[in-house]
């Protein structure tokens, strides 16, 4: 299923490296973390994400075990941060520690017995308990600490007990062999505000810089294949990144995939020519639609941390505008600077603040800074040289300054009797010049269009965005099941009929399972979908299932990433894996179908189940999957392009991985469907199974898969859900609708595209405004533009178009809601 051509030489693009990694840049800091551990010394690496913490931390753990150093590492995104007490927090690193040194500690009898203490005097007792246990010199790693700003509750008692482990030291001597390394992505006033109490002033610092030169060896062999000189093409390589581990491991897979990808051979790099030849290369990869290639997420993550909060994402915007113009600012270390650093869009050399290197400085250019402080609703400062604060009055303000502003309109007498909201509106449009009125729609055109533009991007007219999208998803007309699948179905009844000892707390129990194989085998279906998590291996009693499961080229099984997971059966290779993730949006709907992802661990395929499955199915009709030159995954002519953070109604979502929207089949019923009795019972046609894609999944309300929201479930006023497999199905079916049958996908416009919508509906407004002589007769009018634009975007959601509904309908009102204000107090 994977559409790329791996080289021999392996680079790894994010996450963590094995200690034994060809592709391991050994930097300074390895040493410096080694040699201070193995001395005891407490130690800390703050530094901006993706700069190789964890693969520092995995090797320098190695090199330490192989001195009998005793290791363990608590990542304490793991025990979570969202919704959690103190206590589960602290008994969550408890469990760690237990499972990393391997205690044979039954942790929930452990923390009964002492109930009465608090959190951190548990914690801390613990460690004592820890200390007797190995008698060898201990060290423990504490990554991803940035986590705890996310906790509810105060954290500085833990760090203070950090602190007061190495403080015993001088009184118990057991605490000479207990050290701690402190991992992630914050200062330590971040961390912990008591000076007196905190462990970092009396731990080392390391600093963890980018790749230098002649320290990158070991990434030269896989730029063999492509340069006669692979030294200078390194060298060119980190000039463009800057050293930065993830940019540079990822820019040398590229060059190394290069070529491989596009399924066609590419001549070596001209020797002298590997400075012009990546330039072009860096500008088409990376920098030209980054938000496209910036899979996994790095530059999304450096604008995210920068954009994060609307009130510091001002400050971080003018102080790197200022970075940009100068070329360089001194580093002083103010709390802008430090957050701007860890960010990783700057770097501090030689007691000056940089950009990090020309990749940043190309994608974050001035026009992007401009853009954001805009949608920021604040302007942005040119800095004068002479001055350095003063702001310069743009050329086209002065020219409609004086004349208009000092020389208004003769006023029109007023009679005695009031006049009526039409005569007033009626007497200026008589009076004023036509360039006058003209001006003052478009001033309140773009009052309107700005104001609901900088809403938009704030998020907050998601909800109601989403609404209308699942408003248009259900007013789709009625389409036929789709014929190519049938669902096999266990329900509840199926359930209980099968013995409980058989299930072992499953839905389908081996047995079962052997059967159900067997009759749709001898029915030859083109593709057979499990949709049921099976971790465990086949029971020793049905070695002929476990043999099926091994060798049949059209059973595909699902897993679940993430952490923990769900590991796939033990029986099925990973080209025959496909995770079941999905993705829900913050009011629970499913609209999101998530295709791949870079890392699915621990499943062994970064594709989705639906794709594995519908991609077997198109593979036998000749039609393969590749990647196209934008990077998105294509099907014959059938491109499925990703979202974006800013896709369509969307504004802060997290658009990693390859993610399209789900285009529901609008049926009551999606496929087929048969229970699994019927079958074992032989109620079923063969004709049913032939040459279609079968999917097997439970339907039973016991194991809780069965309330998935859809943007059908709240239409009628009840809330409906579909079932896993349902949802599965529809996915599935979606792939296929739109190869073989040019069903639409749902697609959007760009972004300016978006923009100019938005502001013609708002000029449309002021017009109607300007022209109406009274406020019930721009109601009148404003109605019929609002029912064209609403009919407007059904007739493009039925060819799968998403456009923004919402957002014009506010412009419209709100820009001849000012011209009516402005009219009734004139």
């Amino acid at each position: 299923m994977n559409p790329e051509l791996n080289s021999t030489y392996r680079y790894q693009i994010g996450g963590s490296l094995p200690p034994d990694s060809s592709t391991y840049v050994v930097r300074q800091a390895d040493s410096d973390l080694f040699n201070a551990l193995l001395a005891g010394e407490y130690c800390y690496v703050l530094n901006s994400r993706q700069m190789g913490k964890s693969s520092l931390r995995i090797r320098t753990m190695d090199k330490l075990q192989a001195q009998g150093i005793v290791c363990a590492e608590i990542e304490l995104t793991g025990i979570g941060s969202q919704q959690i007490t103190a206590q589960q927090w602290y008994g969550g690193i408890i469990q760690e520690l237990i499972s990393g040194f391997d205690l044979s500690i039954n942790r929930r009898h452990w923390l009964r017995d002492r109930e009465d203490l608090s959190p951190v005097q548990r914690l801390s007792e613990f460690i004592e308990t820890l200390l007797q246990q190995i008698p060898q010199n201990i060290v423990i790693f504490i990554d991803e600490i940035d986590s705890i700003l996310s906790l509810k509750f105060l954290t500085d008692e833990f760090f203070a007990l950090i602190r007061n482990c190495y403080d015993k030291r001088a009184s118990k001597p057991d605490y000479k062999r207990l050290t701690f390394a402190l991992l992630g992505v914050a200062t330590p006033s971040d961390l912990i505000q008591d000076k007196n109490a905190t462990p970092f002033n009396i731990g080392r610092a390391i600093e963890l810089r980018g790749f230098q030169f002649h320290e990158s060896g070991a990434l030269v062999a896989g730029l063999v294949c492509r340069s006669n000189h692979p030294q200078a093409l390194l060298k060119e390589i980190l000039y463009w990144t800057g050293g930065q581990p993830f940019l540079t491991q990822k820019l040398c897979w590229l060059i190394a995939q290069f070529g491989f990808v596009q399924s066609q051979e590419v001549d070596s790099i001209p020797p002298g020519e590997e400075s012009n030849w990546l330039e072009q290369f860096v500008q088409k990869q990376i920098v030209e639609h980054w938000e496209a290639h910036d899979d996994p997420e790095h530059l999304k993550t450096i604008r995210d941390r920068i954009l994060r909060n609307a009130r510091d994402s001002e400050r971080l915007l003018l102080l790197y505008q200022q970075i940009l113009q100068y070329g360089k600012i001194a580093a002083i270390n103010s709390d802008e600077q430090m957050e701007l650093r860890l960010s990783g869009i700057v770097t501090k050399q030689e007691s000056y603040l940089r950009v990090y290197n020309p990749i940043y400085e190309s994608v974050f250019n001035c026009n992007w800074v401009r853009t954001k402080l805009i949608g920021l609703r604040i302007s942005p400062i040119r800095v004068d040289k002479a001055t350095e604060k003063k702001t310069k009055i743009p050329e086209d303000l002065k020219e409609i300054q004086p004349e208009s502003w000092n020389n208004p309109p003769e006023a029109i007498p007023i009679s005695q009797i009031p006049p009526s909201e039409s005569q007033v509106l009626s007497v200026d449009s008589r009076k004023e010049p036509w360039w006058w009125v003209g001006l003052r729609v478009l001033i309140a055109s773009a009052i309107a269009s700005s104001l609901v533009l900088g809403v938009r991007s704030r998020g907050w007219l998601e909800s109601w965005e989403l609404q209308v999208f699942d408003h248009l998803m259900r007013l789709q007309p009625q389409e036929e099941p789709d014929e190519r699948l049938l669902i096999v179905e266990i329900t509840e009844k199926d359930v209980q009929a099968q013995p409980a000892t058989e299930r072992v707390g499953a839905s389908l129990s081996d047995r079962a399972l052997a059967e159900l194989l067997a009759k749709l085998e001898s029915y030859q279906p083109q593709t057979i979908g499990l949709d049921i998590y099976r971790d465990r291996p086949v029971d020793a009693n049905y070695p002929q299932l476990a043999q099926a499961m091994k060798t049949s080229d059209r059973l595909f099984t699902i897993c679940h990433y993430g952490n923990p997971g769900v590991i796939p059966p033990p029986e099925v290779s990973g080209e025959r894996q496909g995770f079941n993730n999905v993705i829900l949006d913050t009011d629970d709907i499913l609209r999101r179908h998530l295709l791949a992802v870079s890392d699915a661990s621990p499943c062994q395929n970064q594709y989705a189940f639906s794709i594995q499955v519908a991609g077997h199915y198109l593979a036998d009709k000749g039609i393969e999957p590749k990647l196209n030159p934008d990077g998105y995954l294509q099907f014959g002519s059938t491109v499925f392009k990703t979202l974006d953070t800013n896709t369509g109604g969307y504004s802060t979502i997290n658009s990693s991985g390859h993610q399209i929207l789900l285009n529901y089949r609008a049926t009551n019923q999606i496929a087929e469907t048969i229970t699994l009795t019927d079958v074992l019972n032989g109620q079923l046609n063969p004709e049913q199974v032939n040459n279609r894609i079968v999917l097997i999944g439970t339907t039973a309300p016991s194991f809780n898969d069965h309330r998935w929201l859809t943007p059908y479930s709240k239409g009628q006023g009840t809330v409906q859900t579909m079932t896993g497999i349902e949802i599965q199905a529809q996915m599935v079916s979606q792939i296929l609708s739109a190869v073989l049958d040019q069903r639409p996908l749902i697609w959007w416009w760009s972004e300016p595209i978006e923009i100019l919508w938005i502001c013609g509906w708002s000029l449309i407004g002021g017009l109607l405004a300007q022209n109406s002589h009274s406020p019930r007769g721009f109601l009148v009018r404003g109605g019929v533009a609002i029912a064209i634009l609403y009919g407007s975007g059904w007739v493009l959601f039925l060819q799968g178009g998403w456009i923004p509904l919402v957002p014009a309908a506010l412009a419209l009102v709100m820009s001849g809601g000012v011209l009516l204000v402005v009219s009734r107090f004139k």
